[in-house]
């Protein structure tokens, strides 16, 4: 049997239907910006933006000068947003691959134009207004400052954007404060009325979901695109690209009263059999998970992993799995027959989001692309 140690599967037909799926939730005027920093949220860059393309996206955003450039050499006529800081000595770089800068202070403006004029070069810009999340961006009332970028000869604004900080969230002070950040930043378009801002944009994964109707030129899907939205959001059908599976490599049976694992945290008042699963937390897979009984797949049947998860293996307990042997897959998130096991529920027994699992899987974990048959499938939740 041809099969890695440790992998996920990657469903790019389920890829397309979430991009149709967010189409048809925004409204005609208003185009998607996908958001594939983070290797695609550890998808895997390359084939996910090329995959996006080819279902109709030509913008994109990331959060490193170094991301960009790499999309930059998959796609030469998309545009590409830098979300993040960038070095002003590479302004070079910035003009050379025509590449679109966050700007969002002062300071950095005036760095930015001045290395730009001495390169002899025109940056374009898209400025970031801070209306709540207090990250990074200008005041959403700073707009006498932010007339001033307008003015410098070797920038060209492309763009002005915002960022909502609790969308995911139906508290009523929650949806409260997303709505004064709409309102904020529709008052700095507002007084920016006659400037040439181009275009604009404010809803991330949660506000494409929970606040549909707003209308800017572009939304900004991230983790919606992989079908693994985070916080509390509306139904939508969206489906996880992402199946992780690795190998069991080796089944034993554990006598009565005998350890398992590092630390001696499990031992059983009877035999057990035990299987080996060859994924660790070097390959991605929580060690926060240790100890909580964690639910994985085989053979289409639910087992349970103990002990501690070490970093390039865990153990689960097979004793009443039918028909297991070495080399048999496991399935730690995806769908194994009529079963499945969602990302979220992962991530929540990991205290942590889904966004955070997915970018965790590391590059030694394969990943291969495919497409799947979509079956009627029995959700653990």
């Amino acid at each position: 049997m041809n099969r890695p140690r440790a992998w996920v599967d990657i469903h790019l037909d389920r890829l397309n239907h979430n991009v149709q799926q967010i189409n048809a939730l925004i409204s005609k005027k208003t185009k998607i910006m996908a958001v594939v920093k983070a290797d695609a949220y550890g998808h895997g860059l390359e084939q996910i933006t090329l995959s996006l393309h080819q279902a109709g996206v030509t913008s994109f955003a990331v959060a490193t000068l170094e991301e960009a450039i790499e999309v930059r050499g998959l796609l030469p006529f998309a545009d590409i947003l830098i979300l993040g800081f960038t070095p002003v000595q590479n302004v070079y770089q910035l003009a050379r691959h025509r590449l679109i800068q966050t700007v969002f202070s002062e300071w950095y403006v005036k760095l930015l134009a001045s290395a730009a004029c001495s390169a002899r070069v025109m940056i374009k810009v898209e400025i970031k207004v801070d209306t709540g999340m207090n990250r990074i961006g200008f005041a959403y009332d700073q707009t006498n400052v932010i007339k001033e970028l307008f003015s410098y000869k070797d920038l060209r604004v492309n763009g002005i954007y915002s960022h909502l900080s609790v969308a995911d969230s139906f508290k009523p002070e929650d949806l409260a404060y997303t709505q004064v950040q709409i309102n904020r930043y529709e008052l700095c378009l507002k007084e920016l009325d006659g400037f040439s801002y181009g275009r604009t944009h404010l809803q991330n994964s949660a506000g494409i979901i929970n606040q549909s109707h707003l209308q800017f030129d572009y939304v900004r899907p991230g983790i919606m695109l992989f079908g693994i939205p985070s916080g509390e959001v509306k139904e939508v059908d969206l489906k996880p690209i992402l199946e992780l599976k690795a190998s069991i490599s080796m089944i034993k049976i554990v006598k009565a009263e005998e350890y398992v694992g590092y630390g001696r945290i499990v031992n059983f008042n009877e035999p057990r059999k035990i299987a080996t699963v060859s994924i660790g937390y070097a390959d991605g897979y929580p060690r926060s998970l240790s100890g909580k009984a964690v639910p994985v797949l085989v053979n289409g049947q639910y087992a349970r992993i103990i002990g501690s998860v070490c970093m390039d293996q865990l153990m689960i307990d097979v004793t009443n799995i039918v028909g297991v042997s070495e080399e048999d897959q496991v399935v730690l998130i995806g769908t194994s027959q009529t079963k499945k096991i969602m990302m979220s529920t992962i991530a929540e027994k990991a205290h942590t989001i889904t966004n955070d699992l997915a970018c965790q899987f590391s590059l030694r974990t394969v990943r291969l692309y495919t497409s799947s048959n979509e079956k009627d499938v029995e959700t653990l939740v």
